[in-house]
């Protein structure tokens, strides 16, 4: 897992919390800080939701508004503003091309989450996919050949939250996805052995939606979601739709999904069902 001072987008969602969580604390609004900032209140609320670069400027003129006077708060929230700026950049680029921004912007999120929970109705979630799978998969969009390896290599890196220090993993699999075939039925075969042996591990829990179990709560797409911590409003969640990704960090669509995975959950098999499912359909395939 890439240390977070090498991941821009979670130092920022960090400065934009410490900078949010300080306002709140004095009982501030966030029109009262425009007005005495003279800014729009809607340059405020973009600074605080993420979708406006902030200054070094911005950061040290908010900082002696609220009254923030120690020293060594102050340098280390415009050190991570400079550090935020520069990495920016550079680790944009590294993705550009693979993915769109909002996954990319998700994928350095998920490197901060202490718990993710995710649903996939049409193919093996990026945590679980093999090498070959992944392959398969990124090559059936048309992609040239370089994408197609920095896409298999980005979803491997990813899957280090699956070390045993990692954060807690909830995955729903619709069971159409045990059936469709990516690649071969080789690749498929081994895939499901990687789910099975993934489901094994202590901190994450896999469940399948079984047809049987007809229409359900979640069916118009997939979704992804990240706690950071135990806090109620601090969540990040990935929409997965045909041709692009949307991300949010704020908005009651954050708890809306997450009930909706409570549920799911609720019409899925229980996880201790997941290694007889999988079982099954190697069985089919003429595996063991």
């Amino acid at each position: 897992m890439l240390p977070r001072k090498e991941s821009p987008v979670v130092l920022q969602k960090r400065l934009l919390t410490e900078l949010r969580q300080t306002r709140d604390g004095l009982g501030l609004s966030q029109q009262a800080v425009a007005e005495a900032m003279d800014w729009s209140v809607s340059k405020l609320i973009r600074i605080e939701k993420g979708e406006n670069k902030i200054s070094v400027t911005d950061v040290q003129a908010l900082l002696f508004h609220y009254g923030v006077r120690d020293d060594a708060r102050v340098a280390e929230m415009v050190g991570m503003t400079r550090a935020i700026r520069q990495l920016k950049s550079a680790w944009m680029e590294k993705y550009r091309g693979s993915f769109s921004e909002q996954f990319a912007k998700f994928v350095e999120l998920e490197t901060a989450a202490i718990r993710i929970r995710q649903l996939q109705l049409n193919v093996v979630s990026g945590l679980l996919q093999t090498p070959d799978y992944a392959h398969a998969l990124v090559k059936s969009y048309g992609n040239p050949d370089e994408v197609v390896e920095r896409g298999v290599e980005i979803r491997m890196h990813r899957q280090a939250v699956l070390d045993p220090d990692g954060p807690e993993i909830y995955i729903i699999l619709d069971e159409s996805v045990l059936h469709r075939v990516i690649g071969n039925e080789g690749v498929l075969r081994r895939q499901l052995l990687r789910i099975r042996e993934v489901a094994a591990l202590d901190h994450v829990t896999i469940q399948i939606v079984p047809f049987s179990a007809g229409i359900h709560p979640a069916m118009k797409g997939s979704f992804s979601i990240l706690e950071f911590s135990e806090g109620e409003e601090d969540f990040a969640l990935l929409l997965e739709h045909p041709g692009r990704d949307e991300l949010m960090t704020s908005g009651p669509e954050l708890k809306e999904y997450l009930n909706h995975f409570f549920k799911l959950e609720d019409f899925a098999l229980p996880a201790a069902e997941t290694p007889n499912v999988i079982d099954r359909r190697l069985a089919e395939l003429g595996g063991s």
